[in-house]
């Protein structure tokens, strides 16, 4: 689970979890019984707080100062959540459709109303919402973010309507782009929208002038890569329900794909040792493949874990399994026959984890649990440090572990003592840090809509941005190896970074026919 802020979320389920700008401690889940308000001010043991049942099918939440903006589908309901502890229905706004996304700027709530398009209501006063503007788009209004003095609507199979609300009143459409598909959901930032587009993938397109919106990319999605490991002259790539991809990266310039093999559910993780590549399969657990001939990879070995598999990481003669909810030990002595041995279960969900000599290191949302594989039969935590967000991910370096912690940036503990981490040093980078690789004196971030973060770490107190490249998408994972930082950056590829001057990363290549999520090595 992820927090999104009130400065925007775009949303693309009815399942969404919102902070909210005042009340830092407190998050607002919805689903289609209404609304639940959970207290995380000890995310080791998150509270649930309060429910209150709502009439319609909830699809969407804002929250803004002390209150909750939820699309219901019959309307805009607006809840006043100033005692989480007691969430109270204030105000009421019935649209003349289904209300599906809702965005708050000011005194107003910008809400997508299905057939009945864009709908504005004045909520200066929360108990008598009132509606003072309407645009009724050609298409399906299904998601909505505002922007300056536009709003941006995802209208289904009318593609992206660009909305000038400079007066609220008066909303007047001032550009349209029409998508291939179905336009369900969409993300502004800077300059560029970001369309969900069904079938057609990711659609990007340019807003710098509103009323003339260009499309610049797009990515059409055949699976979704969640991870790639790099060994020799290969990219494995975890390619979500297309499997895994095996791709020559000899020449960096230009990728080409040698392999496939395509798991049972959704390859999210891949990791390799000698000839075998070990992939977290979600709903179907730990998968080995040899690739010994990368023209003709083979499964030759299968665990099913009790979770989602997400994560996997070799040591020796073990793979330690992230599976969503626990660390699981399996011991692959014989590939062909892998068993559990050992399993830890975390309070919350595991992000990703790091095995070094006799220890685990594991980002299980709480912050970093360290614990004792020695016997890894019955593993134990032995540590912990709470992270200030959410732990997603972490790599270990000497006595040092690097966590990405979410929108708090990247963390450094000192773990010369394993059972007393403490933090020596921190960086906060400019948007969502969601993976970290160390390499020598620095350590590389994907940082999302940031893109590639190189932070000089040569002395842990005292770290510094040394470099920067912008991979023009979300940047998920990061792998480096020799003078190649390889970033998966989500719905658009690959992208090779020469970072052989850490200072001044260039572009070495990018590999746009992929859909990349996440990068897992040694």
């Amino acid at each position: 689970m992820k927090a999104y802020n009130s400065e925007g979320d775009s949303g693309y389920s009815n399942e969404k979890y919102v902070t909210t700008e005042e009340l830092e401690d407190i998050i607002v889940a919805v689903g289609v019984e209404g609304i639940d308000i959970f207290d995380v001010s000890d995310p080791t043991n998150p509270e649930h707080l309060s429910h209150l049942n709502l009439n319609g099918w909830v699809w969407s939440v804002y929250v803004k100062d002390n209150y909750a903006y939820v699309a219901d589908w019959y309307g805009l309901v607006i809840v006043d959540i100033s005692d989480s502890t007691e969430p109270k229905e204030v105000g009421h706004y019935d649209t003349a459709d289904l209300a599906l996304g809702v965005y708050v700027k000011d005194n107003y709530a910008y809400v997508a109303d299905y057939e009945n398009g864009l709908v504005i209501v004045d909520v200066s006063d929360p108990t008598n919402p009132k509606e003072v503007g309407h645009y009724d788009t050609a298409g399906v209004g299904r998601d909505v973010y505002v922007k300056g003095d536009y709003a941006y609507l995802a209208d289904e199979c009318n593609g992206l309507v660009v909305v000038d609300i400079s007066n609220p009143t008066e909303p007047k459409e001032v550009g349209h782009y029409d998508t291939a598909s179905l336009a369900w959901g969409v993300y502004v930032k800077d300059n560029y929208a970001y369309l969900a587009d069904d079938w057609n993938g990711l659609v990007i397109v340019d807003i710098s002038n509103p009323t003339e919106p260009k499309e610049v990319g797009r990515y059409d999605t055949a699976g979704a890569a969640w991870g790639v490991y790099v060994k020799d002259n290969y990219a494995y790539v975890a390619d979500f329900d297309n499997g895994l991809v095996i791709v020559d990266i000899s020449d960096p310039t230009d990728s080409q794909e040698v392999g496939h093999y395509d798991t049972t559910f959704a390859a999210r993780c891949v990791y390799i040792k000698d000839n075998d590549v070990y992939v977290a399969d979600e709903r179907n657990g730990l998968v080995i493949v040899d690739v010994s001939d990368p023209d003709d990879p083979q499964e030759v070995g299968h665990y099913d874990t009790a979770n989602y598999a997400v994560g996997v990481y070799v040591k020796d003669n073990y793979a330690y399994m992230v599976d969503s909810k626990s660390l699981v030990i399996v011991d692959i002595n014989d590939p062909n026959s892998p068993e559990e041995v050992g399993h830890y279960d975390t309070t919350l969900a595991v992000g990703g984890a790091y095995v070094k000599d006799d220890y685990a290191y594991v980002a299980d949302g709480r912050g970093l649990a360290i614990v004792d594989v020695s016997n890894p039969t019955d593993p134990k935590e032995v540590g912990h440090y709470d992270t200030a967000s959410w732990a997603e991910d972490v790599y270990v370096k000497d006595n040092y572990a690097y966590v990405v912690v979410g929108d708090n940036g990247l963390v450094i503990l000192d773990i010369s003592d394993p059972t007393e981490p403490k933090e020596v040093g921190h960086y906060d980078t400019a948007s969502y840090a969601d993976d970290v690789y160390v390499k020598d004196d620095y350590a590389y971030v994907a940082d999302y809509e940031n893109g590639l973060v190189i932070v000089d770490v040569s002395d842990p107190t005292n770290p510094q941005e040394a470099g920067y490249y912008n991979t023009a998408s979300l940047a998920w994972g990061v792998y480096v190896k020799d003078d190649y930082a390889y970033v998966a950056v989500g719905l658009f590829g690959l992208v090779i970074v020469d970072v052989s001057d850490p200072e001044n990363p260039t572009l070495e290549a990018d590999m746009l026919w992929y859909t990349f999520f996440g990068i897992s090595g040694n």
